[in-house]
């Protein structure tokens, strides 16, 4: 499976935590995780913000943030897939001041600690992070448990490959293909 680096991640949502964001001022928070999508390989191009504060009747600073990235491979035609969360806070969370002290992350300030929203935001930049990890075959075969034949098939799959063209490239047969094809999923 997947490693996470479990440091960095929670490093991640400490700093999320500390930057100031209640409702109608998420600015400064759509600033930090917009970078933080970039330092994990998301290009710029496909960060934007679209225009929804325009249309509310609470003024705020900026629109939901929104991140386009392309399927590839075999899933270049894929549907697409929405994970989405708040950036805001409330109110009783302005000026939290997130620690960790042992397994917990706790708010040294006397506020709420608006960890939800959030760790939602950090969740997704960590996923994010994760499918960005350039994949070889030690990768798949240590972080996914996969057989190196299921590695060759993925490679295939990956370069936009079908069950028959799979087939016929390994010399397996059509069910072979199907089955490797499917426990990649």
């Amino acid at each position: 499976m997947f490693k996470i680096d479990s440091q960095a991640a929670i490093d991640r949502l400490l700093r999320f935590l500390a930057v100031p964001g209640i409702t109608g001022e998420e600015g400064k928070i759509a600033k930090e995780i917009g970078e933080s999508l970039k330092a994990v390989g998301v290009p710029p191009k496909s960060i934007h913000h679209d225009d929804a504060n325009t249309r509310i009747p609470v003024p705020t600073q900026t629109g939901n943030l929104v991140v386009v990235l392309p399927g590839v491979g075999a899933l270049a035609n894929a549907p697409r897939q929405l994970f989405m969360t708040h950036l805001d806070t409330v109110p009783l969370c302005a000026g939290a001041k997130p620690v960790r002290k042992g397994k917990k992350i706790i708010n040294e300030a006397e506020t709420a600690l608006g960890g939800d929203n959030r760790t939602g935001c950090a969740v997704l930049v960590t996923l994010e992070r994760l499918s960005a990890q350039p994949m070889d075959s030690s990768t798949l075969r240590d972080r996914c448990g996969l057989t190196a034949r299921e590695i060759e098939v993925a490679f295939l799959v990956a370069r936009g490959s079908s069950a028959p063209d799979v087939a016929l490239r390994l010399r397996i047969s059509g069910h072979t293909a199907r089955h490797h094809i499917e426990a990649l999923r």
